[in-house]
């Protein structure tokens, strides 16, 4: 049964999978922050990895010829399943985004000596290193999976987390979800089973309130007005960088002392829920200050 709900929204489609790669506009949105934030000096490093990103999801996409997966009705999440050719795709992207980094940033060391890229290019080796290990490969996919990102070294995490979202975005733009399906759980991502970078509000679905997956960019519906985390509607807030206009504000909750970011897409055409994250990160350091948690992971900061 089609959800038909009242205020003059036709309907109300509870999972939305990305219909291609996000690459491209996630390039646009940085470009704007990087000419709006040169003291950011970490944006220009975060286009080289979008820009790779895109080249590791086109990777993948010629490999896949098969048409989109129709899921039934009866299906239930998550619907991305993890099979050895997930593992075969993670290595895929893993090894495309190492061996176009090499090649951006050879060129732009070109012979300085004290390169801090140096050293991102060692990092790189050991990861194409350890790409080539079967058992390594799949021990780190599955750490990755779990979020047990304790266990993997953090200088590689960055390009590690890159080469999974990509895998997990492409593998949810292969589905197609019956526009019925009723959705039971919505704490996690029912495509892949990640948590939320934030909620997204977009005219495309009405200014609705969809979780945005961290990973495969997957939305998913959850009514405005309670906590995405415990449910509740008692003590929740909005809280914002003061003196800033951001598309991006904290829902914040006391009843469990959490929050998540909200991306307002509705009055501007380029705002990307990760790295509107990370333009607003004082706002994160302000409520972790005062005890509250997101569970939400950005591949981008780490």
């Amino acid at each position: 049964m089609t959800n038909i709900p009242v205020g003059g929204i036709k309907e109300i489609i509870q999972i939305l999978p990305p219909k291609g790669s996000h690459y491209p506009y996630r390039k646009k949105v940085l470009k704007e922050a990087i000419k709006n934030h040169p003291d950011m000096t970490a944006l220009p490093f975060l286009l080289h990895i979008v820009m790779v990103q895109e080249d590791a999801f086109q990777q993948l996409s010629s490999l896949n010829s098969t048409e989109k997966k129709k899921i039934a009705l009866q299906e239930i999440p998550p619907f991305i399943t993890i099979t050895n050719e997930t593992l075969t795709q993670f290595q895929v992207a893993l090894k495309t985004i190492c061996q176009k980094l090499k090649l951006i940033f050879a060129q732009e060391i070109d012979g300085t000596a004290d390169h801090p890229y140096h050293n991102i290019l060692s990092i790189i080796a050991t990861i194409e290193e350890k790409s080539q290990d079967q058992v390594a490969l799949k021990t780190l996919l599955q750490q990755l999976l779990t979020l047990e990102l304790d266990k993997i070294a953090a200088e590689e995490r960055i390009f590690l987390l890159a080469a999974l979202q990509v895998t997990l975005h492409h593998a949810a733009a292969q589905l197609e979800i019956d526009k019925n399906y009723q959705l039971r759980e919505r704490d996690l991502c029912p495509c892949c089973k990640m948590p939320a970078i934030s909620s997204v509000l977009d005219n495309s679905e009405d200014g609705l309130r969809y979780l945005y997956c961290s990973f495969c960019e997957t939305k998913w519906h959850v009514v405005r007005g309670q906590c995405t985390e415990c449910m509740s509607n008692k003590s929740l807030y909005q809280q914002r960088i003061e003196g800033e206009k951001s598309p991006i504000y904290a829902e914040v909750c006391d009843e469990c002392q959490t929050y998540l970011k909200v991306t307002d897409r509705t009055k501007t055409l380029l705002a990307d829920p990760f790295i509107e994250d990370l333009l607003t990160l004082p706002l994160s350091i302000r409520l972790t200050e005062e005890n509250y948690q997101t569970f939400g992971v950005n591949p981008y900061l780490l």
